[in-house]
Protein backbone atom coordinates (compact mmCIF):
# COMPACT_ATOMS: atom_id res chain seq x y z
CA UNK A 1 0.00 0.00 0.00
CA UNK A 2 1.46 3.62 -0.95
CA UNK A 3 0.38 5.52 2.43
CA UNK A 4 0.52 9.32 2.65
CA UNK A 5 3.90 10.65 3.76
CA UNK A 6 1.67 13.45 5.96
CA UNK A 7 0.04 10.75 7.62
CA UNK A 8 -2.15 8.13 7.44
CA UNK A 9 -6.42 9.14 8.51
CA UNK A 10 -7.00 6.44 11.40
CA UNK A 11 -4.32 4.80 13.33
CA UNK A 12 -4.69 2.38 15.46
CA UNK A 13 -2.05 0.99 17.79
CA UNK A 14 -2.18 -0.89 21.14
CA UNK A 15 1.07 -1.43 24.08
CA UNK A 16 3.81 -4.04 23.21
CA UNK A 17 2.60 -6.08 26.29
CA UNK A 18 -0.69 -6.57 24.47
CA UNK A 19 0.55 -7.57 21.23
CA UNK A 20 3.16 -10.13 22.20
CA UNK A 21 2.55 -13.70 21.72
CA UNK A 22 5.01 -14.53 24.02
CA UNK A 23 6.05 -18.41 24.41
CA UNK A 24 2.35 -19.04 23.06
CA UNK A 25 0.68 -18.86 26.32
CA UNK A 26 -1.39 -16.09 26.98
CA UNK A 27 -0.90 -16.23 30.78
CA UNK A 28 2.36 -15.27 30.08
CA UNK A 29 0.86 -11.94 29.35
CA UNK A 30 -0.80 -11.20 32.46
CA UNK A 31 2.70 -11.54 34.24
CA UNK A 32 3.12 -8.01 32.49
CA UNK A 33 -0.09 -7.06 34.93
CA UNK A 34 1.59 -7.97 38.03
CA UNK A 35 5.55 -6.68 37.66
CA UNK A 36 6.33 -3.61 39.05
CA UNK A 37 8.11 -2.06 36.09
CA UNK A 38 10.34 0.28 38.71
CA UNK A 39 11.92 -3.58 39.28
CA UNK A 40 12.26 -4.47 35.71
CA UNK A 41 14.11 -2.22 33.25
CA UNK A 42 12.77 -2.01 29.94
CA UNK A 43 15.54 -4.31 28.34
CA UNK A 44 15.19 -6.89 30.12
CA UNK A 45 11.66 -7.57 28.85
CA UNK A 46 11.89 -5.49 25.67
CA UNK A 47 13.33 -9.06 23.69
CA UNK A 48 9.80 -11.21 25.05
CA UNK A 49 7.22 -8.73 23.34
CA UNK A 50 8.70 -9.64 20.05
CA UNK A 51 6.41 -7.76 18.15
CA UNK A 52 5.97 -8.16 14.37
CA UNK A 53 5.39 -5.63 11.81
CA UNK A 54 5.43 -5.85 7.89
CA UNK A 55 8.26 -4.44 5.53
CA UNK A 56 6.00 -1.50 5.45
CA UNK A 57 5.60 -0.90 9.29
CA UNK A 58 1.90 -2.28 9.74
CA UNK A 59 1.47 -4.77 11.96
CA UNK A 60 1.19 -8.40 11.44
CA UNK A 61 -0.28 -9.30 14.63
CA UNK A 62 -2.74 -6.73 16.94
CA UNK A 63 -5.55 -7.18 19.79
CA UNK A 64 -8.88 -8.50 18.63
CA UNK A 65 -10.46 -5.57 19.52
CA UNK A 66 -8.44 -3.10 16.80
CA UNK A 67 -9.33 -5.83 14.28
CA UNK A 68 -12.99 -5.06 14.91
CA UNK A 69 -12.19 -1.59 14.59
CA UNK A 70 -10.16 -1.87 11.66
CA UNK A 71 -12.44 -4.49 9.61
CA UNK A 72 -15.60 -1.77 10.35
CA UNK A 73 -13.41 1.44 9.55
CA UNK A 74 -12.56 -0.38 6.01
CA UNK A 75 -16.16 -1.07 5.15
CA UNK A 76 -16.88 2.74 5.20
CA UNK A 77 -13.44 4.13 4.31
CA UNK A 78 -10.78 3.78 1.91
CA UNK A 79 -8.10 0.89 2.61
CA UNK A 80 -4.90 3.44 2.64
CA UNK A 81 -6.88 5.15 5.63
CA UNK A 82 -6.77 3.01 8.05
CA UNK A 83 -3.40 1.65 9.86
CA UNK A 84 -2.46 -0.37 12.52
CA UNK A 85 0.39 -0.42 13.84
CA UNK A 86 3.03 -0.84 16.71
CA UNK A 87 4.31 2.01 19.19
CA UNK A 88 7.14 1.76 17.70
CA UNK A 89 6.31 2.54 14.54
CA UNK A 90 3.63 5.33 14.81
CA UNK A 91 5.81 8.05 13.46
CA UNK A 92 5.93 6.31 10.50
CA UNK A 93 1.95 6.63 9.91
CA UNK A 94 1.03 9.88 12.49
CA UNK A 95 1.15 12.97 11.02
CA UNK A 96 -0.78 16.46 9.62
CA UNK A 97 -3.19 14.65 7.79
CA UNK A 98 -4.12 11.91 10.77
CA UNK A 99 -7.41 12.74 12.57
CA UNK A 100 -7.42 9.79 14.88
CA UNK A 101 -5.54 7.49 16.75
CA UNK A 102 -7.40 4.63 18.31
CA UNK A 103 -5.81 3.12 21.80
CA UNK A 104 -6.55 -0.59 22.63
CA UNK A 105 -6.42 0.13 26.41
CA UNK A 106 -5.97 -3.30 28.96
CA UNK A 107 -4.91 -2.02 32.18
CA UNK A 108 -3.36 1.73 31.30
CA UNK A 109 -3.42 3.14 34.82
CA UNK A 110 -2.66 0.11 36.86
CA UNK A 111 -5.82 -0.64 38.92
CA UNK A 112 -6.99 -3.77 37.65
CA UNK A 113 -7.40 -7.13 40.00
CA UNK A 114 -4.16 -8.40 39.44
CA UNK A 115 -2.57 -5.39 40.27
CA UNK A 116 -4.33 -4.91 43.32
CA UNK A 117 -1.36 -8.38 44.63
CA UNK A 118 0.72 -8.30 42.41
CA UNK A 119 2.34 -4.86 42.00
CA UNK A 120 1.00 -3.00 44.87
CA UNK A 121 2.71 -5.42 47.43
CA UNK A 122 6.08 -3.52 46.29
CA UNK A 123 4.28 -0.52 47.41
CA UNK A 124 0.88 1.39 46.75
CA UNK A 125 3.20 3.83 43.50
CA UNK A 126 4.51 0.39 41.96
CA UNK A 127 3.20 1.06 38.52
CA UNK A 128 3.19 -2.26 36.52
CA UNK A 129 4.47 -3.09 33.27
CA UNK A 130 1.62 -2.98 31.27
CA UNK A 131 0.59 0.44 32.59
CA UNK A 132 4.03 2.14 31.76
CA UNK A 133 3.72 0.39 28.48
CA UNK A 134 0.66 2.44 28.18
CA UNK A 135 1.62 5.34 28.95
CA UNK A 136 4.64 5.24 26.16
CA UNK A 137 2.07 5.42 23.89
CA UNK A 138 0.13 8.26 24.82
CA UNK A 139 3.94 10.03 25.63
CA UNK A 140 4.73 9.16 21.95
CA UNK A 141 6.60 12.24 20.10
CA UNK A 142 4.19 11.84 16.69
CA UNK A 143 0.68 12.16 19.39
CA UNK A 144 2.20 14.67 21.04
CA UNK A 145 3.52 16.89 18.20
CA UNK A 146 0.52 16.53 15.54
CA UNK A 147 -2.17 16.55 18.68
CA UNK A 148 -4.73 13.77 16.48
CA UNK A 149 -7.61 12.63 18.95
CA UNK A 150 -6.96 9.95 20.89
CA UNK A 151 -9.95 7.51 21.52
CA UNK A 152 -9.10 4.94 23.97
CA UNK A 153 -11.53 1.95 24.35
CA UNK A 154 -10.98 -1.85 25.57
CA UNK A 155 -11.43 -3.99 28.93
CA UNK A 156 -9.43 -1.54 30.74
CA UNK A 157 -10.63 2.39 29.45
CA UNK A 158 -12.79 2.42 32.60
CA UNK A 159 -9.55 3.47 34.44
CA UNK A 160 -9.21 6.71 32.31
CA UNK A 161 -12.51 7.98 33.43
CA UNK A 162 -12.10 6.41 37.15
CA UNK A 163 -8.65 8.10 37.75
CA UNK A 164 -9.67 11.30 35.99
CA UNK A 165 -6.35 10.32 33.99
CA UNK A 166 -7.37 12.44 30.31
CA UNK A 167 -5.45 15.45 30.71
CA UNK A 168 -2.82 13.62 32.02
CA UNK A 169 -2.49 11.64 29.32
CA UNK A 170 -4.10 13.31 26.43
CA UNK A 171 -7.04 11.14 25.98
CA UNK A 172 -10.09 12.71 23.85
CA UNK A 173 -12.75 9.98 24.47
CA UNK A 174 -12.88 6.85 26.07
CA UNK A 175 -15.48 4.17 25.08
CA UNK A 176 -16.75 2.33 28.20
CA UNK A 177 -17.99 -1.31 26.99
CA UNK A 178 -18.63 -3.01 23.39
CA UNK A 179 -17.52 -0.46 20.66
CA UNK A 180 -19.37 -2.12 17.23
CA UNK A 181 -22.75 0.54 17.60
CA UNK A 182 -20.63 3.30 17.98
CA UNK A 183 -16.80 3.54 17.02
CA UNK A 184 -17.63 4.55 13.26
CA UNK A 185 -20.20 7.94 14.11
CA UNK A 186 -17.12 8.81 16.87
CA UNK A 187 -14.57 8.30 14.19
CA UNK A 188 -16.82 10.80 11.58
CA UNK A 189 -17.24 13.02 14.66
CA UNK A 190 -13.35 13.28 14.62
CA UNK A 191 -12.87 13.12 10.88
CA UNK A 192 -14.87 16.12 10.55
CA UNK A 193 -13.03 17.92 13.23
CA UNK A 194 -16.32 17.88 15.95
CA UNK A 195 -16.12 17.95 19.34
CA UNK A 196 -15.80 14.34 21.00
CA UNK A 197 -17.67 13.57 24.58
CA UNK A 198 -15.31 12.18 26.81
CA UNK A 199 -17.32 9.06 27.87
CA UNK A 200 -19.07 7.14 25.51
CA UNK A 201 -21.34 3.93 27.52
CA UNK A 202 -21.67 2.05 24.58
CA UNK A 203 -24.59 -0.05 24.77
CA UNK A 204 -24.74 -4.05 23.88
CA UNK A 205 -24.19 -4.35 20.71
CA UNK A 206 -27.22 -6.25 18.62
CA UNK A 207 -26.41 -9.90 17.31
CA UNK A 208 -26.31 -8.21 13.87
CA UNK A 209 -23.13 -5.92 15.20
CA UNK A 210 -20.76 -8.57 16.08
CA UNK A 211 -17.85 -9.36 14.14
CA UNK A 212 -15.41 -12.19 13.33
CA UNK A 213 -12.50 -10.38 11.62
CA UNK A 214 -10.47 -12.10 9.39
CA UNK A 215 -7.28 -10.57 10.07
CA UNK A 216 -4.53 -11.60 12.50
CA UNK A 217 -5.04 -11.70 16.19
CA UNK A 218 -2.78 -11.61 19.16
CA UNK A 219 -2.25 -15.50 20.54
CA UNK A 220 -5.38 -16.03 17.20
CA UNK A 221 -8.09 -15.07 19.62
CA UNK A 222 -11.29 -15.41 18.37
CA UNK A 223 -14.18 -14.83 20.16
CA UNK A 224 -16.46 -17.91 20.73
CA UNK A 225 -18.70 -16.40 23.12
CA UNK A 226 -20.44 -13.67 24.23
CA UNK A 227 -21.64 -12.76 27.84
CA UNK A 228 -22.26 -15.46 30.91
CA UNK A 229 -25.33 -15.75 32.67
CA UNK A 230 -23.86 -16.39 36.23
CA UNK A 231 -24.78 -13.54 37.47
CA UNK A 232 -21.40 -12.54 39.90
CA UNK A 233 -22.01 -9.39 41.07
CA UNK A 234 -18.46 -8.49 41.18
CA UNK A 235 -17.94 -9.00 37.41
CA UNK A 236 -19.56 -6.95 34.15
CA UNK A 237 -19.34 -9.39 31.60
CA UNK A 238 -22.04 -11.33 33.17
CA UNK A 239 -24.30 -8.98 32.42
CA UNK A 240 -24.33 -9.00 28.72
CA UNK A 241 -26.29 -11.51 26.82
CA UNK A 242 -25.42 -14.97 26.37
CA UNK A 243 -24.34 -14.97 22.54
CA UNK A 244 -22.44 -18.14 20.83
CA UNK A 245 -20.97 -16.94 17.59
CA UNK A 246 -21.46 -19.59 14.22
CA UNK A 247 -19.01 -21.98 14.28
CA UNK A 248 -18.34 -21.50 10.33
CA UNK A 249 -17.33 -18.12 10.81
CA UNK A 250 -15.25 -18.55 13.77
CA UNK A 251 -13.30 -21.42 11.32
CA UNK A 252 -12.84 -18.70 8.55
CA UNK A 253 -11.12 -16.48 11.31
CA UNK A 254 -8.98 -19.56 12.30
CA UNK A 255 -7.54 -19.53 9.20
CA UNK A 256 -7.35 -16.24 8.20
CA UNK A 257 -4.81 -15.91 11.51
CA UNK A 258 -2.87 -19.33 10.12
CA UNK A 259 -2.38 -17.35 6.86
CA UNK A 260 -0.97 -14.38 8.39
CA UNK A 261 1.36 -16.18 10.13
CA UNK A 262 -0.17 -17.51 13.15
CA UNK A 263 0.26 -20.94 14.87
CA UNK A 264 -1.99 -20.25 17.77
CA UNK A 265 -5.42 -19.79 18.17
CA UNK A 266 -7.25 -18.84 21.08
CA UNK A 267 -10.84 -19.51 21.34
CA UNK A 268 -11.83 -16.96 24.02
CA UNK A 269 -14.71 -16.86 26.17
CA UNK A 270 -16.14 -15.92 29.26
CA UNK A 271 -16.93 -19.47 29.79
CA UNK A 272 -16.09 -22.38 27.31
CA UNK A 273 -19.00 -24.55 28.47
CA UNK A 274 -21.81 -22.17 27.63
CA UNK A 275 -20.96 -22.95 23.91
CA UNK A 276 -24.08 -23.79 22.01
CA UNK A 277 -25.46 -24.49 25.58
CA UNK A 278 -30.04 -23.82 25.00
CA UNK A 279 -31.33 -22.74 28.37
CA UNK A 280 -30.85 -23.74 30.90
CA UNK A 281 -27.27 -22.59 29.88
CA UNK A 282 -25.54 -24.10 32.58
CA UNK A 283 -25.77 -27.58 31.28
CA UNK A 284 -23.10 -27.79 28.92
CA UNK A 285 -23.84 -29.27 25.22
CA UNK A 286 -21.01 -31.29 24.65
CA UNK A 287 -21.62 -32.07 20.97
CA UNK A 288 -21.66 -28.31 20.02
CA UNK A 289 -18.27 -27.61 22.53
CA UNK A 290 -16.49 -31.31 21.54
CA UNK A 291 -17.14 -30.33 17.78
CA UNK A 292 -16.06 -26.69 17.86
CA UNK A 293 -12.33 -27.59 19.55
CA UNK A 294 -12.04 -30.58 16.68
CA UNK A 295 -12.74 -28.61 14.18
CA UNK A 296 -9.75 -25.85 15.25
CA UNK A 297 -7.59 -28.39 15.68
CA UNK A 298 -7.93 -29.57 12.30
CA UNK A 299 -6.99 -26.79 10.62
CA UNK A 300 -3.32 -26.69 9.52
CA UNK A 301 -1.37 -24.95 10.85
CA UNK A 302 -2.84 -24.78 14.37
CA UNK A 303 -0.25 -26.00 16.62
CA UNK A 304 -1.24 -24.61 19.64
CA UNK A 305 -4.59 -24.08 21.15
CA UNK A 306 -4.96 -23.03 24.42
CA UNK A 307 -8.41 -22.75 27.16
CA UNK A 308 -10.11 -19.88 28.06
CA UNK A 309 -12.25 -19.10 31.22
CA UNK A 310 -14.29 -21.34 32.50
CA UNK A 311 -16.79 -22.60 35.50
CA UNK A 312 -15.68 -25.39 37.70
CA UNK A 313 -19.53 -27.10 38.27
CA UNK A 314 -20.07 -28.28 34.15
CA UNK A 315 -16.91 -30.51 35.20
CA UNK A 316 -19.53 -32.69 37.96
CA UNK A 317 -22.05 -32.40 35.16
CA UNK A 318 -20.22 -34.28 32.36
CA UNK A 319 -17.47 -35.82 33.41
CA UNK A 320 -16.86 -37.62 29.76
CA UNK A 321 -16.72 -34.38 28.30
CA UNK A 322 -13.70 -33.22 30.10
CA UNK A 323 -11.98 -36.24 28.98
CA UNK A 324 -13.17 -35.78 25.46
CA UNK A 325 -11.79 -31.96 25.48
CA UNK A 326 -8.38 -33.67 26.65
CA UNK A 327 -8.17 -36.14 24.20
CA UNK A 328 -8.34 -32.83 21.38
CA UNK A 329 -6.61 -30.30 23.37
CA UNK A 330 -3.72 -31.85 25.13
CA UNK A 331 -1.61 -32.70 22.09
CA UNK A 332 -1.91 -28.70 20.94
CA UNK A 333 -1.08 -27.43 24.56
CA UNK A 334 2.64 -25.56 24.99
CA UNK A 335 2.38 -25.86 28.51
CA UNK A 336 4.37 -29.01 30.10
CA UNK A 337 4.67 -30.88 34.25
CA UNK A 338 6.13 -33.60 35.43
CA UNK A 339 2.79 -34.11 37.33
CA UNK A 340 0.74 -34.59 33.76
CA UNK A 341 0.41 -38.25 33.14
CA UNK A 342 0.33 -37.24 28.99
CA UNK A 343 3.25 -39.17 27.45
CA UNK A 344 5.03 -35.16 27.03
CA UNK A 345 3.88 -33.90 30.21
CA UNK A 346 1.25 -31.93 28.22
CA UNK A 347 -1.12 -30.13 30.64
CA UNK A 348 -4.37 -27.77 29.99
CA UNK A 349 -5.23 -25.05 31.87
CA UNK A 350 -8.40 -22.98 32.11
CA UNK A 351 -9.49 -20.03 34.16
CA UNK A 352 -11.74 -20.56 36.96
CA UNK A 353 -12.89 -18.22 39.24
CA UNK A 354 -13.23 -19.97 42.49
CA UNK A 355 -13.25 -16.76 44.76
CA UNK A 356 -14.12 -17.70 47.95
CA UNK A 357 -14.51 -20.94 50.15
CA UNK A 358 -17.39 -19.22 52.02
CA UNK A 359 -20.60 -20.22 50.75
CA UNK A 360 -22.35 -17.44 52.68
CA UNK A 361 -20.14 -15.27 51.04
CA UNK A 362 -20.45 -17.39 47.77
CA UNK A 363 -24.52 -16.86 48.13
CA UNK A 364 -24.15 -13.20 47.98
CA UNK A 365 -22.29 -12.37 45.56
CA UNK A 366 -22.17 -15.52 42.81
CA UNK A 367 -24.85 -17.80 43.57
CA UNK A 368 -24.69 -18.60 39.52
CA UNK A 369 -21.40 -20.08 40.16
CA UNK A 370 -23.11 -23.50 41.58
CA UNK A 371 -25.81 -23.88 38.97
CA UNK A 372 -26.61 -26.70 38.32
CA UNK A 373 -25.87 -27.45 42.15
CA UNK A 374 -26.88 -25.49 45.11
CA UNK A 375 -24.38 -22.49 46.45
CA UNK A 376 -24.12 -24.04 50.14
CA UNK A 377 -22.51 -26.81 48.71
CA UNK A 378 -19.52 -24.66 47.18
CA UNK A 379 -16.68 -26.15 48.48
CA UNK A 380 -17.82 -29.67 47.70
CA UNK A 381 -18.15 -28.86 44.54
CA UNK A 382 -15.13 -27.23 43.93
CA UNK A 383 -13.17 -29.76 45.64
CA UNK A 384 -14.53 -33.01 43.16
CA UNK A 385 -14.60 -30.28 40.07
CA UNK A 386 -11.03 -29.98 40.33
CA UNK A 387 -10.17 -33.85 41.49
CA UNK A 388 -12.19 -34.45 38.01
CA UNK A 389 -9.93 -31.95 36.11
CA UNK A 390 -6.96 -32.90 37.25
CA UNK A 391 -7.07 -36.92 36.52
CA UNK A 392 -7.44 -35.47 32.98
CA UNK A 393 -4.50 -33.53 33.19
CA UNK A 394 -6.16 -29.87 33.13
CA UNK A 395 -3.90 -28.31 35.48
CA UNK A 396 -6.47 -25.21 36.21
CA UNK A 397 -5.57 -21.14 36.99
CA UNK A 398 -7.28 -20.53 40.09
CA UNK A 399 -8.59 -16.89 40.99
CA UNK A 400 -9.70 -16.19 44.13
CA UNK A 401 -11.04 -12.58 45.61
CA UNK A 402 -9.84 -11.06 48.94
CA UNK A 403 -11.57 -8.11 50.45
CA UNK A 404 -14.94 -8.44 48.86
CA UNK A 405 -17.96 -5.91 50.73
CA UNK A 406 -19.50 -7.74 53.24
CA UNK A 407 -16.07 -10.44 54.02
CA UNK A 408 -15.74 -11.59 57.50
CA UNK A 409 -12.59 -13.50 59.24
CA UNK A 410 -14.78 -16.72 59.59
CA UNK A 411 -15.18 -15.96 55.09
CA UNK A 412 -11.35 -15.86 55.10
CA UNK A 413 -11.22 -19.06 57.36
CA UNK A 414 -13.27 -20.90 55.27
CA UNK A 415 -11.21 -19.72 52.10
CA UNK A 416 -8.07 -21.46 54.14
CA UNK A 417 -10.09 -24.86 54.92
CA UNK A 418 -10.92 -25.16 51.30
CA UNK A 419 -6.85 -24.28 50.34
CA UNK A 420 -6.24 -27.25 52.54
CA UNK A 421 -8.99 -29.67 51.33
CA UNK A 422 -7.33 -28.65 47.72
CA UNK A 423 -3.57 -28.61 49.13
CA UNK A 424 -2.46 -32.15 47.23
CA UNK A 425 -3.99 -30.90 43.90
CA UNK A 426 -2.52 -29.49 40.88
CA UNK A 427 -3.56 -25.60 40.75
CA UNK A 428 -2.22 -22.58 40.55
CA UNK A 429 -3.84 -19.67 42.75
CA UNK A 430 -3.84 -16.30 41.87
CA UNK A 431 -5.75 -14.59 44.43
CA UNK A 432 -6.42 -10.57 43.89
CA UNK A 433 -7.52 -7.76 46.29
CA UNK A 434 -11.28 -7.20 45.15
CA UNK A 435 -11.52 -4.01 42.84
CA UNK A 436 -14.59 -2.49 42.38
CA UNK A 437 -15.07 -2.43 38.17
CA UNK A 438 -17.52 0.16 36.37
CA UNK A 439 -20.69 -1.32 35.13
CA UNK A 440 -21.11 -4.29 37.81
CA UNK A 441 -23.60 -4.57 40.51
CA UNK A 442 -20.29 -3.53 43.08
CA UNK A 443 -18.95 -0.50 41.71
CA UNK A 444 -19.36 1.48 44.90
CA UNK A 445 -17.28 -1.54 46.89
CA UNK A 446 -14.90 -0.20 48.81
CA UNK A 447 -11.61 -1.61 47.00
CA UNK A 448 -8.90 -2.60 50.26
CA UNK A 449 -5.26 -1.35 49.98
CA UNK A 450 -2.75 -3.99 50.83
CA UNK A 451 -1.91 -1.82 53.86
CA UNK A 452 -5.28 -2.55 55.09
CA UNK A 453 -5.41 -6.14 54.82
CA UNK A 454 -6.00 -8.30 58.42
CA UNK A 455 -3.41 -10.65 58.97
CA UNK A 456 -5.77 -13.91 58.05
CA UNK A 457 -6.52 -12.06 54.27
CA UNK A 458 -2.38 -11.85 54.08
CA UNK A 459 -2.33 -15.30 55.76
CA UNK A 460 -4.68 -16.79 52.36
CA UNK A 461 -3.14 -14.76 49.66
CA UNK A 462 0.56 -16.28 50.95
CA UNK A 463 -0.48 -19.65 52.02
CA UNK A 464 -2.16 -20.05 48.13
CA UNK A 465 0.94 -18.67 47.20
CA UNK A 466 3.19 -20.88 48.66
CA UNK A 467 0.59 -23.59 47.69
CA UNK A 468 1.60 -22.81 43.90
CA UNK A 469 4.95 -22.51 44.38
CA UNK A 470 5.37 -25.99 45.80
CA UNK A 471 3.01 -27.31 42.63
CA UNK A 472 4.64 -25.61 39.84
CA UNK A 473 7.65 -24.86 40.49
CA UNK A 474 9.72 -28.25 40.43
CA UNK A 475 13.22 -27.17 40.28
CA UNK A 476 14.52 -27.27 43.87
CA UNK A 477 17.34 -24.28 43.49
CA UNK A 478 13.84 -22.00 41.88
CA UNK A 479 11.59 -22.92 45.04
CA UNK A 480 14.55 -21.92 47.09
CA UNK A 481 15.16 -18.70 45.40
CA UNK A 482 11.66 -18.06 45.44
CA UNK A 483 11.76 -18.39 49.39
CA UNK A 484 14.61 -16.91 50.02
CA UNK A 485 13.07 -13.97 47.73
CA UNK A 486 10.07 -13.07 50.21
CA UNK A 487 12.43 -13.60 53.30
CA UNK A 488 14.85 -10.99 52.34
CA UNK A 489 11.86 -8.97 50.90
CA UNK A 490 10.18 -8.96 54.22
CA UNK A 491 12.83 -7.54 56.00
CA UNK A 492 14.12 -5.06 53.46
CA UNK A 493 10.84 -3.72 52.56
CA UNK A 494 7.41 -5.78 53.29
CA UNK A 495 7.54 -5.25 57.67
CA UNK A 496 7.60 -1.51 56.99
CA UNK A 497 4.89 -1.28 53.63
CA UNK A 498 2.58 -3.72 54.95
CA UNK A 499 2.89 -3.85 58.63
CA UNK A 500 2.97 -6.54 61.70
CA UNK A 501 0.17 -8.37 59.61
CA UNK A 502 2.17 -9.77 57.09
CA UNK A 503 4.80 -11.05 59.12
CA UNK A 504 4.02 -14.89 59.80
CA UNK A 505 2.15 -15.50 56.54
CA UNK A 506 5.16 -14.02 54.70
CA UNK A 507 7.62 -16.08 56.61
CA UNK A 508 4.80 -19.37 55.66
CA UNK A 509 5.75 -18.16 52.09
CA UNK A 510 9.56 -17.99 52.77
CA UNK A 511 9.46 -21.77 53.92
CA UNK A 512 10.01 -20.96 57.50
CA UNK A 513 9.28 -24.33 59.86
CA UNK A 514 5.41 -24.55 60.53
CA UNK A 515 6.06 -25.38 64.32
CA UNK A 516 7.47 -21.71 64.57
CA UNK A 517 5.11 -19.90 62.72
CA UNK A 518 1.71 -22.20 63.19
CA UNK A 519 0.51 -20.43 66.36
CA UNK A 520 0.41 -17.21 65.06
CA UNK A 521 -1.68 -18.15 61.85
CA UNK A 522 -4.87 -20.02 61.27
CA UNK A 523 -4.25 -22.60 58.82
CA UNK A 524 -2.29 -25.66 60.25
CA UNK A 525 -0.34 -28.14 57.71
CA UNK A 526 -1.94 -30.99 59.01
CA UNK A 527 -5.24 -29.54 59.21
CA UNK A 528 -5.81 -29.53 62.46
CA UNK A 529 -8.36 -26.54 62.37
CA UNK A 530 -10.39 -27.73 59.72
CA UNK A 531 -13.78 -27.85 60.66
CA UNK A 532 -15.84 -30.77 60.64
CA UNK A 533 -18.79 -29.53 58.80
CA UNK A 534 -16.41 -29.56 55.63
CA UNK A 535 -16.17 -33.54 55.28
CA UNK A 536 -16.62 -34.16 51.55
CA UNK A 537 -20.39 -35.08 50.73
CA UNK A 538 -22.09 -35.19 47.21
CA UNK A 539 -23.45 -31.89 46.14
CA UNK A 540 -26.87 -30.78 46.27
CA UNK A 541 -28.92 -30.41 42.50
CA UNK A 542 -31.04 -27.30 42.81
CA UNK A 543 -34.58 -29.25 43.55
CA UNK A 544 -36.17 -26.31 41.21
CA UNK A 545 -34.24 -27.10 38.39
CA UNK A 546 -34.11 -30.91 38.49
CA UNK A 547 -36.36 -32.10 35.67
CA UNK A 548 -35.47 -29.34 33.35
CA UNK A 549 -32.41 -29.84 34.03
CA UNK A 550 -32.33 -33.74 33.54
CA UNK A 551 -34.55 -33.31 30.41
CA UNK A 552 -32.15 -31.09 28.41
CA UNK A 553 -28.82 -32.76 29.05
CA UNK A 554 -27.36 -33.91 26.49
CA UNK A 555 -27.27 -37.70 26.14
CA UNK A 556 -24.48 -38.26 23.35
CA UNK A 557 -23.27 -41.56 23.50
CA UNK A 558 -21.03 -43.11 26.26
CA UNK A 559 -21.34 -39.94 28.13
CA UNK A 560 -21.93 -40.60 32.05
CA UNK A 561 -23.43 -36.93 32.79
CA UNK A 562 -23.94 -35.90 36.45
CA UNK A 563 -22.67 -39.09 38.35
CA UNK A 564 -22.47 -37.53 41.28
CA UNK A 565 -26.07 -37.30 41.49
CA UNK A 566 -26.76 -40.78 41.75
CA UNK A 567 -25.05 -40.87 44.92
CA UNK A 568 -27.52 -38.32 46.34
Amino acid sequence: MGYDPRGVRFVLTAPETESTEQGFSPWKQMVYASVPAKFAPRFLYKKYLNSESYPDGTARVMPLGLRIVEDILREHYPQDDVVLCHPENLEKFVGPRTRVVGVAAHNPIGVAFSTGVYSSIFGTTATPINSYESTRVYNNPAIRKYRPKVIVGGAGAWQIEKMGAFEQLGVDCVIVGRAESVILDLFRQADEGKELPQVVRAPEPKLNELRVPARRSTYGVVEMTRGCGRQCAFCSPTLETRVSLEQDALIEAVKANIREGGRCIFPVSEDIFIYGAPPPFYIPKADALVNFYESVARVPGVDYLPLSHATIAPALVNPHLIKELSGVLLNKSVLRNPASSHPAKNFISPLIGIETGSPRLAALTMSGKALPFDIRDWQDIVVEGINILNKNNWFPVCTFIVGLPGETDDDIKQSLDLLHRLRKMKILYVPSIFTPLEDTRMASGHGLKPRELTQLQWEFILTAWRQSLDFSVVRKQSNFAWKAGMYGFYYLRGKWIHGPQFKYPAMRFAGVAEEKISPHLYLKWDGSQVRPEVAPKPPRLIAKHADTTLEQMNTRQNRNPFPILQQV
